[in-house]
């Protein structure tokens, strides 16, 4: 197997664990036991720095990570909760399966290496998802309805958000993975796991109405050109995301929604105050290379 194949191979396992996230993230959302959820989340964030591992390592090879996901790979099931874990129990399997398989093909050490842990990993999750199947089938949770009254305007706004916050996380880490610039790469990354809370927090509030979250995006909005185009490009973004909230919010009478809409607004102002001083700190330091340059030529001409 050659480098390109195996670049190839790392961003379908970045596709395959950006798949189990959303599915995961679907299960998080739409089961209202916390105990249940709680041990859900704590696979999906492991299967976050799985894909963080094998986006670096295309990083490493020198290739360009592109954060797809695998449609037919999302099965999301239900209605009832053993249903939706069941299929989570099938994902992990099936993980096992594909990593095993690119174990006896992939010819890098450190990538082989890499595909060992994640195996471990793997089964580790799939005998928590089998425990807790039979937890749920033994004990037979009551499986509660919402605690509020879906109101198909409120969902769609927020469905609206949270599509919003998923097509930053992707432009973000995008970003994080290629970027070089040590203190940018490092915002990218807060920005990314600010708008991951945020994407949480509103999918939990959807299924507790009793809605189906929408965990899509149409377009990746990923930037290019120079690193200060990008960070103007990502402010006038964080500017737009802001004022969509705080207009939404003047519609708003329900209490507790109208409360995390503000948390997120106040959040998203201090992203655009992060990215300003970035931008700022990046204009004194071309002027002050311009001097430099200034100075060394009248240097040269006396």
């Amino acid at each position: 197997m050659n480098k390109k194949e195996t670049i190839d191979l790392l961003l379908y396992n970045v596709a395959l664990e950006h798949s189990a996230i959303v599915q995961y993230l679907y299960h998080i959302f739409l089961i209202t036991d916390g105990n249940i959820t709680s041990e859900i989340e704590s696979i999906a964030r492991q299967e976050m720095r799985h894909l963080k591992w094998f986006a670096q390592k295309v990083v490493q090879l020198g290739g360009r990570v592109v954060l797809n996901r695998l449609e037919d790979m999302i099965v999301v099931g239900g209605p009832d909760w053993a249903d939706m874990i069941s299929k989570d129990v099938d994902a992990e399997r099936m993980a096992i399966e594909i990593y095993s398989r690119q174990l006896e093909l992939v010819k890098d050490d450190s990538v082989k290496r890499l595909l060992e842990r994640v195996i471990k990993d793997e089964e580790d999750h799939q005998v928590e998802f089998s425990q807790l199947l039979e937890q749920i089938k033994k004990n037979s949770p009551e499986e509660e309805r919402p605690t509020t009254q879906q109101d198909p305007e409120v969902v769609q706004l927020l469905n609206r958000f949270l599509k919003e916050e998923y097509g930053t996380i992707l432009k973000y880490l995008h970003e994080f993975f290629h970027a070089k610039d040590c203190q940018y790469k490092d915002m990218m990354l807060d920005l990314a796991v600010e708008s991951m809370v945020h994407m949480g927090k509103l999918g939990e509030k959807i299924g507790k109405m009793g809605g189906i979250p929408h965990i899509e995006v149409d377009v990746p909005l990923y930037s290019g050109g120079a690193l200060q185009e990008k960070v103007m490009g990502e402010l006038s973004y964080e500017q737009k995301t802001g004022e969509d909230y705080s207009q939404e919010i003047k519609t708003v009478k329900d209490p507790d929604l109208l409360r995390l809409l503000r948390f997120i607004e106040h959040q998203e102002e201090y992203h655009k105050h992060m990215l300003k001083e970035f931008l700022d700190r990046m204009r004194k330091l071309t002027v002050g290379d311009l001097r430099k340059k200034d100075a060394g030529s009248g240097e040269k001409g006396l």
